[in-house]
């Protein structure tokens, strides 16, 4: 079986692209290729991949009427489409896998084009505006969340599968003692980790950075809270130089090759609420204070909204929310046992550990549909 994976714009729809990989690998598809973006972040999380990567153009659609960014968009989507075309005949996949963004929208059609059996994952509570238009050509749809199956209208809801989020399975440990090791932390002390997205967040590093300063204030010596913060390359050295300032304990780093170091060993999350991210936290069943992008057309906020009535999360916005009432809300956690490991729990309870493997199945059962083994 050959496969083509569609996946780019962020790590929230490139990661679950690579953890679907792992798992078709292990059901002995070595014939994989990738489609992503021109953007710097995707060529890196691509640059040591095993399989073939073909790019495609930053060519996201305008979201507002404006005749120059209309006309940018139709060109490249016209180079974009003859280039799929080439791709999809180079590659003659059996079944072509997209994950949403706009890396996807043209390899998808291009596949249906040559009658190739598509399958869209969306990753996030209420779909993005890819998925919403690429969902009416799929032969099946993957869903992370499992309300999400309502925002497929007639037809298309019963081509929706649930198979939640694929998680990287080979990154992950359960150590807590040797991931603090690892970190350079301690493991008996409260942890709490601060992540902003791939690319970082610049609100959240200075937010959560003052928020540290001011929970440690009182507390230093005597049962401080210790932080791991993950700003991205923008914001590193300037929080790293204000942790060493104010002798706030834990470690900041740009990006952590071993995450789920940082997941293990931390007690809560404060972080966006991209999907891979919080699929990931719900694994460790870690509770989250989330506070999504603020753009109103971002899915991210469904996504918290989503976890803060399920329990497992507390649903911030950025508008308002101050150091002071950051660092208000950890402190009632951390001190607050019941409370914290009831979130816990109700974090947990969202993981799909499994996700991988179900989106795989329908993977196969679409390409043996096609050569007819079933």
């Amino acid at each position: 079986m050959r496969i083509l994976l569609a996946a780019g714009g962020s790590g929230g729809h490139i990661f679950p692209s690579i953890a679907l990989s792992r798992e078709l690998e292990k059901k002995g598809i070595k014939d994989m290729f990738f489609v992503s973006s021109r953007r710097r972040l995707d060529k890196t999380l691509f640059a040591n991949c095993r399989y073939p990567c073909f790019f495609l153009s930053v060519n996201p659609m305008p979201r507002k009427f404006n005749i120059y960014r209309i006309f940018i968009f139709l060109i490249k989507s016209f180079t974009d489409a003859v280039r799929s075309l080439y791709i999809i005949a180079k590659t003659a996949p059996d079944v072509c896998v997209g994950f949403g963004g706009y890396s996807s929208g043209t390899i998808i059609v291009a596949a249906k084009m040559f009658g190739i059996p598509v399958l869209v994952h969306e990753q996030n509570f209420f779909p993005g505006r890819a998925n919403r238009i690429l969902s009416r050509f799929a032969d099946a749809i993957a869903v992370s969340f499992k309300g999400s199956f309502t925002f497929f209208p007639g037809e298309r809801k019963t081509r929706v599968v649930y198979s939640g989020n694929p998680l990287r399975l080979e990154m992950l440990t359960n150590d807590r003692i040797q991931s603090a090791q690892r970190l350079g932390i301690s493991p008996e002390i409260k942890t709490v980790l601060v992540m902003g997205g791939s690319q970082g967040c610049s609100f959240l590093n200075n937010t959560a950075g003052e928020a540290a300063r001011i929970i440690n204030e009182p507390l230093r010596g005597a049962g401080a809270v210790q932080f791991i913060h993950l700003t991205g390359k923008k914001d590193h050295e300037k929080i790293k130089r204000f942790f060493r300032e104010h002798k706030i304990p834990g470690k900041v780093f740009s990006f952590l090759d071993s995450i789920a170091d940082a997941y293990c060993v931390s007690d809560l999350a404060i972080t966006r609420s991209g999907a891979s991210a919080i699929f990931e936290l719900a694994f460790y069943s870690k509770p989250m204070i989330l506070v999504p992008y603020p753009n109103p057309k971002n899915n991210q906020r469904s996504n918290a909204e989503y976890f803060a009535r399920e329990g497992g999360a507390i649903h911030r916005e950025e508008k308002g929310f101050s150091s002071e009432d950051l660092a208000r809300e950890v402190l009632n956690l951390l001190t607050n046992g019941s409370k914290l490991r009831d979130m816990a729990l109700a974090a947990g309870r969202q993981s799909v550990p499994d996700a991988g493997e179900k989106l795989a199945k329908e993977v196969v059962l679409l390409a043996q549909r096609r050569k007819g083994l079933c």
